[in-house]
């Protein structure tokens, strides 16, 4: 896999909305034993490299935020219109120590758009409700 293009760091998450019209690509998963659907290049590429590494027991692609789980979120600083919206995660990885983190992948230029900082924290205040142990964003070069 050509690392060039991803560089991980200790960020938040640029979820897509649900539903919206995206290109699927689809492959078969050895780590899932099925087939996986994600929407960019850039996902492919991470799902390929999640495939590789031996830490990740297996992961789950396009994961939808839950309505339940989203009015708990704090809207401080986040506008209102994303809580009625429906959000979905890039990936929730389990890793092999049975601890659960979620990546999101963001184009470096986009962390200076507010809309994007924005829906990074409505991801990371939401996976910190579920629990989840780690959450990372993915930095892809365009």
């Amino acid at each position: 896999m050509n690392h060039q293009n991803l560089k991980i760091i200790l960020l938040g998450a640029a979820m897509d909305k649900a539903g919206m019209k995206t290109r699927d690509i689809r492959f078969f998963s050895n780590k899932n034993d099925q087939i996986i659907c994600i929407h960019s290049k850039w996902a492919r590429d991470y799902a390929k490299y999640l495939e590789q590494q031996p830490w990740v027991q297996s992961y789950q692609a396009v994961v939808p935020l839950e309505p339940d789980y989203i009015q708990h979120v704090s809207p401080v600083d986040i506008r209102s219109l994303y809580f009625k919206s429906e959000w979905a995660t890039d990936f929730l990885i389990r890793f092999v120590d049975g601890r659960k983190g979620v990546r999101e992948l963001v184009h470096k230029e986009d962390l200076t758009k507010r809309a994007i900082v924005e829906r990074l924290e409505l991801s990371r205040r939401y996976w910190a409700v579920r629990d989840i142990d780690e959450w990372k964003v993915v930095l892809v070069d365009v």
